[in-house]
């Protein structure tokens, strides 16, 4: 995992971290930069690992609730968690 703020290198990390873990590395590392600003580069392993995490998280309860009610509200959250996971754990370029 790659951070990056405007195109440059902040830290090149062997693993993914969460956003909590993120803010403690640059308070840790007194990197003064909003956690917004930053850029987050994965490998393609990477990335699917934290899909993989985020996945049993967060989409398969959404899943199994439309499976149980099969309503479009339901239908439509869970696509859009899938997509704001894909979003957030994008494949490299």
């Amino acid at each position: 995992m790659q951070i990056k703020h405007n195109d440059a290198l902040i830290a090149s990390i062997g693993e993914v971290l969460s956003a909590a873990q993120i803010a403690h590395f640059l308070e840790q590392n007194e990197i003064d930069i909003p956690i917004g600003e930053l850029t987050f580069i994965y490998s393609r392993d990477e990335a699917l690992e934290a899909r993989r995490i985020a996945y049993t998280a967060e989409s398969d309860p959404l899943y199994m609730e439309w499976q149980y009610d099969q309503t479009e509200e339901s239908k439509q959250a869970w696509f859009a968690c899938v997509a704001n996971i894909k979003a957030r754990f994008p494949f490299p370029a």
